[in-house]
């Protein structure tokens, strides 16, 4: 029978929560997630709530989970202090802090009674929270690991029996299905922003090399013998890096369309890795990339998936990073290609991380915001991933990890 969750208060007192008090929680949870009320903060705030209150939880918070950047960002949370939230880090890598990844993994909330020994905690957590005992709950929607459920009391010790372990991945599953609601609501709302930002955004980034192709030939027709041998040189060697632009966009467009549709016919043969990485890097005639790729490295993979996705990597790494930049590839155990791409730049705007694969998403920088949806779409249709993580103290850093196998089509 539930019993609550035991905890030893600070003057060593025992603390007990009971049974009707969690179930209670839980219907009242219940109710708050049918509601029908999709203020999403507000309702998740509140079940948060009910289960600080059902369990005897001090803090209680719910962070989304982006598997495509490996991140975990903070939603929501019931019981932080001010000094707590001010120390919460916008983002956090999953892979630092095991507990996440296991409850992933399993399906199941996972209770740390004490972190330390093989248990990772990230030193930022350590510094600004009192961490003691603590359980993770997977927030999973038809196999999907939308998120997770932090739970525990500051910086105390306490004991979860498998009844309780086993009522709070209930209410992992009723959270999840709510937030599964948000998630496709927030994917409709930045469809319908896609739609209207295609129309502006491709018309005017297709327009401005067109017009300026237009614009040369019009005066080359019409000044040509007037025109200086300097002027000449000039006028094509516009001609020549606007054709270039307008063809790379209308590739990019074209790639999209047939990766939306599954249209792209994987065909994997044997390659030379740096032999490859090099021609690229040629093409993009940046010098300042360091390849960290062994001379015999081979894979047996797509070809054209492989040089798109690196080269959109690489032109990303140029065009919005900055020194040292580096490409290197290595087997991993698992026999798949790692290939990673890092910069010592600005990095990616925390507000943009979670949208960074997302076609048309863009920074202040200059450009149509497809290099890297390109990239993420043939990494999938390959069976890839492809991942983003921050770099200290500045930075961005790429992994790819490609799967080598027979010729499929996506």
């Amino acid at each position: 029978m539930v019993c609550g969750p035991l905890l030893l208060g600070r003057e060593g007192q025992v603390v007990t929560t009971q049974p009707h008090i969690q179930l209670g929680a839980l219907h009242g949870l219940a109710r708050v997630l049918a509601a029908g009320e999709y203020r999403a903060r507000t309702v998740l705030e509140r079940a948060c709530e009910a289960v600080a209150l059902g369990f005897g939880f001090e803090r209680v918070g719910i962070v989304r989970f982006v598997p495509e950047a490996d991140l975990l960002l903070p939603f929501v949370a019931h019981g932080l202090t001010s000094a707590e939230e001010s120390a919460l880090p916008a983002s956090l890598p999953s892979s630092r802090f095991s507990a996440f990844q296991r409850a992933a993994a399993v399906g199941h909330t996972v209770y740390v009674e004490a972190p330390g020994g093989d248990e990772i905690v990230p030193e930022e957590i350590i510094r600004g929270f009192p961490i003691g005992s603590f359980a993770i709950v997977p927030l999973i929607s038809d196999g999907r690991c939308l998120g997770f459920m932090t739970c525990d009391q500051r910086g105390e010790y306490f004991s979860l029996d498998a009844s309780e372990i086993d009522l709070l991945t209930t209410v992992g599953t009723l959270i999840a299905a709510f937030l599964e609601k948000i998630i496709e609501q927030s994917q409709l709302r930045r469809l319908n922003e896609l739609k209207s930002q295609f129309a502006a955004i491709a018309s005017h980034e297709l327009r401005t090399p067109a017009a300026a192709i237009y614009g040369a030939v019009q005066t080359l027709d019409a000044r040509e013998g007037e025109l200086t041998p300097a002027q000449l040189s000039e006028l094509r060697r516009m001609l020549s890096v606007q054709s270039k632009r307008l063809l790379e966009l209308v590739d990019d467009l074209l790639d999209l369309s047939r990766l939306d549709s599954g249209a792209v016919e994987i065909a994997p043969t044997q390659f030379n890795i740096r032999e490859r990485i090099a021609a690229i890097v040629e093409t993009l005639d940046a010098t300042e990339i360091r390849i960290e790729v062994p001379a015999d490295l081979t894979t047996i993979a797509d070809t054209r998936a492989f040089d798109r996705i690196a080269t959109n990597l690489l032109a990303n790494a140029v065009r919005h990073g900055a020194p040292p930049l580096t490409v290197s590839a290595r087997k991993a155990p698992d026999r798949q290609l790692e290939l990673c791409v890092e910069d010592h730049g600005p990095g990616i705007e925390d507000k943009l991380v979670a949208s960074i694969f997302d076609p048309f998403t863009r920074g202040a920088s200059e450009g149509a915001g497809l290099g890297l949806s390109i990239a993420h779409s043939y990494a999938r249709a390959h069976g890839a991933t492809l991942t983003y993580e921050s770099l200290e103290p500045h930075g961005a850093r790429f992994l790819l990890r490609l799967p080598t196998g027979p010729a499929r089509r996506r």
